[in-house]
C-alpha cells in the first residue's frame, strides 16, 4: 500500500473514531430537558387522561413530536406546562420523571 493511500485510510479511521467518541459524550450527558417521554409516562405524571393530553396537543397547549406512530414530549415542555398552568409538583419530581424517560432521540 502506498503511503498516500495509507494516510488517507488512517484519516478516515480517525474521523470515524472521532464521530463515535462525540456520539458517546452526547448520549452520556443528555441534559434533563432533552429527555423524551411517551404518552403513558406524561399522563401518569400529570395525572391526566390520554384524552386530555390529546386535547392539549390539538389546541397547541403542549408541544410534541411524532416518531413513527408514537408521540413524545420533552421534559422542558412538561416543565413549561407545569409553570404556565401552575400544576403543583415537588422539586424532585422532574428528576424522577427524567429517570422514567424512555428515549433520547439521536441527532442527525
Amino acid at each position: 500500500m502506498k503511503s498516500g493511500s495509507f494516510r488517507a485510510l488512517m484519516d478516515k479511521i480517525e474521523a470515524i473514531e472521532k464521530h463515535i467518541c462525540q456520539s458517546k459524550v452526547k448520549t452520556e450527558k443528555t441534559p434533563l430537558q432533552e429527555i423524551w417521554l411517551d404518552n403513558e409516562t406524561v399522563c401518569a405524571y400529570l395525572k391526566i387522561s390520554r384524552r386530555t393530553l390529546q386535547r392539549y396537543r390539538s389546541t397547541g397547549v403542549i408541544a410534541y413530536s411524532l416518531v413513527g406512530r408514537k408521540t413524545y414530549y420533552t421534559i422542558s415542555e412538561i416543565k413549561r406546562l407545569l409553570e404556565e398552568k401552575r400544576i403543583l409538583r415537588n422539586s424532585g419530581s422532574l428528576d424522577e420523571l427524567a429517570a422514567k424517560g424512555l428515549m433520547t432521540l439521536p441527532e442527525d
